[in-house]
């Protein structure tokens, strides 16, 4: 299994200079265990819980929530005419809230906050959390829920990914990797930007062959608990989030400047990708 280079104990000077400038992907272990949030959730969940609620805002933020036979796959119905998630405007108590009942069953529905504007949900997270090196225009998004699979997709921007509590791993592949993805529609998808149809727990190699080639250059990142990720722009990542509680905090950045949409550009990829879908 090939992994990203690791950096340990990373001097946030080092990081736009080395890391990003590499255009590969990396794990800064470490890099955000300083976080009041990482030390709580290191206590305990409940801690973790706490001192989420205390900050947060009534405010509600898209959720989305899977039947337990999914598994937390985030992806399509069988049809292919809508997506096998709900989802719903909510306040973070109330996921907090799911969550904590969730926890006590066996097989639970999964249920994720999915890039909701920190800033909005919890005000004073940003002031409290701070990510070393990143221009203060880069604003936090909040990623909370229990087991969460979001199949491979791409971003147009570049990402630092930070653990928080439980769980996760990235599978990664470089953007030239698209035609041994398999990716789905590229205008109607469970997430903002296309992804591959492969099933990664069951790759079905009769009905994506080229995956195989896919997983031949894949890098696999296992992130604990004050871990974060730098993921380049455009480079495939699927995630896994297992446990009843995890949580993660994401910033988007492009050419220094916080990113909040679409851009010419990504319309422009997507007119690749769609000449090079088979």
């Amino acid at each position: 299994m090939n992994t990203p280079i690791e950096y340990h104990d990373l001097n946030p000077a080092r990081f736009f200079s080395e890391v990003a400038a590499s255009y590969r992907p990396a794990i800064l272990r470490g890099f955000v265990r300083h976080w009041p949030a990482v030390r709580a959730a290191q206590q305990s969940p409940e801690a973790l819980c706490q001192y989420v609620l205390a900050l947060a805002s009534d405010v509600e933020i898209d959720a989305v929530m899977t039947p337990p036979a999914e598994r937390g796959r985030l992806f399509y119905k069988p049809d292919m005419q809508g997506f096998n998630f709900v989802r719903n405007k909510v306040p973070v108590a109330r996921v907090i809230e799911q969550l904590a009942r969730y926890s006590q069953f066996d097989a639970p529905p999964s249920v994720a906050v999915q890039s909701a504007l920190i800033d909005d949900c919890l005000p004073r997270f940003a002031q409290e959390n701070v990510a070393p090196a990143l221009p203060p225009s880069t604003r936090p998004r909040l990623w909370l829920g229990n087991t969460i699979t979001t199949p491979a997709h791409f971003d147009e921007s570049s990402n630092l990914a930070c653990v928080v509590s439980g769980a996760r791993r990235f599978t990664l592949f470089p953007p030239a990797q698209v035609d041994n993805l398999y990716i789905g529609p590229l205008d109607f998808a469970p997430t903002p930007t296309p992804i591959s149809m492969v099933n990664f727990r069951d790759p079905d190699y009769a009905l994506h062959p080229r995956f195989r080639d896919a997983q031949a250059a894949a890098l696999v990142a296992d992130l604990q608990p004050g871990d974060a990720l730098y993921i380049p722009t455009f480079w495939w990542h699927h995630v896994q989030s297992t446990g009843p509680l995890n949580m993660m905090v994401n910033y988007w950045w492009k050419n220094g400047q916080a990113v909040s949409s679409a851009s010419p550009a990504f319309d422009a990829l997507l007119a690749a990708l769609k000449a090079l879908n088979p």
